[in-house]
């Protein structure tokens, strides 16, 4: 019996933050957001994107799950991967936020490439 592949993705995160100035109160502040990377048998790509939020540069320098706005934009991202057919699966890494998720390649949406090809297919009547 031969195995089923899957699209898989797992949440990271990303932050920016404003070297050149933007300080306030000694705190220098940036952007978090969350971001589902994916791979599989449809390559690589980004599954999904959360909100971006402000927040002061932590000591820790990774997301704090004590922190409200990030436990609801994690949640915003969790809650849209559902939405579009990823499952929820172990295996994520280390960081509360690193859920791992998959998803049946035949259901992800097509990527501008494939309309293109799709739109120009000599099946297309």
């Amino acid at each position: 019996m031969e195995a089923k592949e899957w699209d898989y993705c797992t949440i990271k995160f990303s932050t920016y933050h404003n070297m050149g100035g933007g300080e306030h109160a000694g705190l220098n502040y940036g952007l978090l957001w969350f971001v589902a990377e994916a791979n599989g048998p449809n390559g690589r790509y980004s599954a999904g994107k959360s909100t971006e939020i402000p927040f002061g540069r932590v000591a820790e320098g990774i997301p704090d799950q004590r922190n409200a706005a990030h436990q609801s934009v994690h949640r915003e991202l969790v809650a849209a991967l559902k939405k579009e057919g990823w499952q929820p699966i172990s295996g994520g890494g280390s960081g509360w936020w690193e859920k791992r998720f998959r998803r049946d390649p035949g259901k992800a949406p097509l990527t501008l490439g494939q309309k293109i090809r799709s739109y120009f297919s000599p099946e297309k009547e």
